[in-house]
């Protein structure tokens, strides 16, 4: 009998060792055959807000993609375990996409590191405590001078403050990286608009929307605001269902769930979209000075765009009439689906399409000031920059350009010229794995931090849990590196992450003229942050 218990691992005695937690309420145990430590309750001493068996929800955000989307996470015994969407925030509404979901699967991840690492002479990594990764930050960030430059893919917030005035005190350069940037739409919106910005789409309003190659029901721009906004207008509200209309070779989801689809020639769409407008121009009284658009379009008819695009002049006209029957309607462009030398050739002219259709102001608002990065030019002065030598110390924060950059901007060859790289990343992905020195940050629902996606919506992220792993705030490490190195860095003088946020949110109530600082942080904190409502500039 003792064999066959041997044979399984687990006697008797050692069965009821691990499971008798004794009456004071230990947490940990040790078995009588060996002296691993085994963690039954996530808490020694327990919450005063945590019931056993009952779950609590925490109001937090997003930070899967740029749009900034509100999260309400559900915990049961100190640890997350569902994630939904936050109804008070004004972007999802109380909904949730797969990729917000996922997050949870990324919080429990065994393939997370499990505290910093630094590399050896010989290739590999090994452990190492965080007072010593401090140290030896602070050491070469020292040695490198203002040779220091950092790659950010963290959104804009308090966070990205502190990293833009700490990068700036140490006479650095900062980029702020997002591989899904849609440079072709702010382009497009420069070259017609004169705006360097991404606008607003309002599908809600919508009652005809025509998409050139974008997947907004996938993951264009803010996915959720857009399958709320479609679900609302093309699900027989009031009795009326606005008509969807998809251009694009590739069958996607938002292909797929489309009235009609057309799977035109690839590189087609601009002549497209100028078609259409020249039809609204030819047939329709649109009002406004349009002389010079008329003069641009009045090339392209229909029978062009049929010989291009593989579609009959008679399909052209007949949809052109009805975008411009349909009132407000909305014309789309950009993402995966039309990704190509003309990319900002087609959301151009899908600009003139919705400004001849009036739609602009109505379905297409700009002044949102919707979060992005500063753009893929700016990722390749910096590449350039490091091929010169003239970076020593590289940071990488929350970006992974290794593997999401296309090999000809040949930026791993480039990266391998700074003598000394770091890497926050909870991952030993592809750019972690090409540095020196790892400093794994906290997963987004094992920290404090804030948001803002977008003017007037200001998201709070909190600490649901207990870091599951050895991981440290990356914004704790930039104020204990500060007070190492002293000079024009030692102002940066909060003793945590979390006391500067609060300033900062201190600050916050100041400017909407709240009378108590600390109602004003636990209200936020309850409700998942501050949401206000701004205007829409005009184009």
């Amino acid at each position: 009998m003792a064999d066959e218990s041997q044979n399984r691992g687990m006697d008797r005695r050692r069965f009821l060792t691990v499971l008798g937690v004794t009456g004071g309420g230990a947490a940990v145990l040790s078995g009588c055959s060996t002296e691993k430590i085994e963690r039954l309750v996530p808490y020694l001493v327990q919450s005063e807000d945590q019931v056993p068996g009952v779950p609590t929800v925490y109001a937090s955000t997003c930070t899967e993609c740029p749009a900034g989307c509100g999260l309400h996470v559900k915990t049961r015994e100190g640890r997350a375990i569902k994630l939904e969407g936050n109804p008070d925030h004004p972007v999802n509404r109380g909904k949730l996409c797969a990729l917000g979901q996922s997050s949870l699967q990324g919080l429990y991840n065994p393939d997370r590191l499990r505290g910093p690492m630094l590399r050896q002479p010989g290739g590999g990594f090994k452990e190492i405590s965080w007072d010593e990764a401090i140290a030896r930050l602070a050491a070469e960030l020292q040695k490198a001078g203002s040779r220091v430059a950092v790659l950010s893919g963290a959104g804009r917030g308090t966070f990205s403050d502190l990293l833009a005035e700490w990068t700036a005190a140490l006479g650095g350069r900062l980029v702020r990286y997002e591989p899904f940037d849609h440079e072709p739409l702010r382009a497009a919106n420069r070259q017609v608009f004169g705006r360097d910005e991404l606008p607003v789409h309002d599908f809600a309003r919508a009652r005809y929307i025509v998409s050139f190659g974008a997947d907004f029901l996938e993951h264009w721009l803010s996915p959720m605001e857009n399958q709320r906004g479609f679900a609302e207008s093309h699900g027989f509200n009031g009795g009326a269902m606005a008509k969807h209309v998809y251009f694009a070779p590739r069958m996607s989801l938002t292909g797929m769930n489309a009235d009609e689809w057309h799977p035109i020639t690839p590189g087609s769409e601009a002549v497209l979209a100028l078609a259409m407008a020249n039809v609204l121009l030819a047939e329709r009284a649109v009002g406004g000075d349009l002389g010079p658009v008329r003069e641009l379009v009045a090339r392209y008819t229909p029978e062009q765009a049929a010989g291009e695009t593989g579609l009959s002049p008679e399909t052209i006209r007949r949809i052109a009439r009805e975008f411009a029957s349909a009132r407000p309607s909305l014309a789309v462009a950009g993402g995966v689906g039309s990704q190509h030398r003309g990319a900002a050739e087609v959301c151009a002219a899908v600009n003139i399409l919705n400004y001849v259709a009036g739609n602009v102001g109505e379905t297409v608002r700009f002044g949102a000031g919707l979060d992005m990065g500063d753009g893929y030019g700016a990722v390749q002065q910096l590449a350039q920059a490091m091929d010169r030598g003239e970076v020593a110390l590289l940071l990488v924060h929350e970006a992974n350009p290794v593997y999401t950059l296309p090999k000809a901007s040949r930026f791993a060859e480039r990266m391998a010229k700074v003598p000394f790289k770091v890497s926050t990343s909870l991952y030993l992905d592809e750019t972690a794995a090409a540095c020196d020195l790892l400093l794994p940050d906290h997963h987004p629902l094992e920290r404090w931090d804030d948001r803002r996606p977008r003017a007037g919506v200001n998201g709070l992220l909190q600490p649901v849990m207990q870091p599951v792993f050895n991981t440290r705030a990356t914004g704790d490490v930039l104020l204990a590196v500060s007070q190492r190195l002293g000079g024009p860095v030692a102002r940066f003088n909060a003793p945590t992450f979390e006391a500067h946020l609060r300033a900062a949110w201190g600050r916050l109530a100041q400017e909407a003229g709240a009378a108590d600082a600390e109602a004003f942080w636990r209200e936020a904190l309850a409700r998942g942050g501050v949401f206000r409502d701004r205007p829409a500039a005009p184009a």
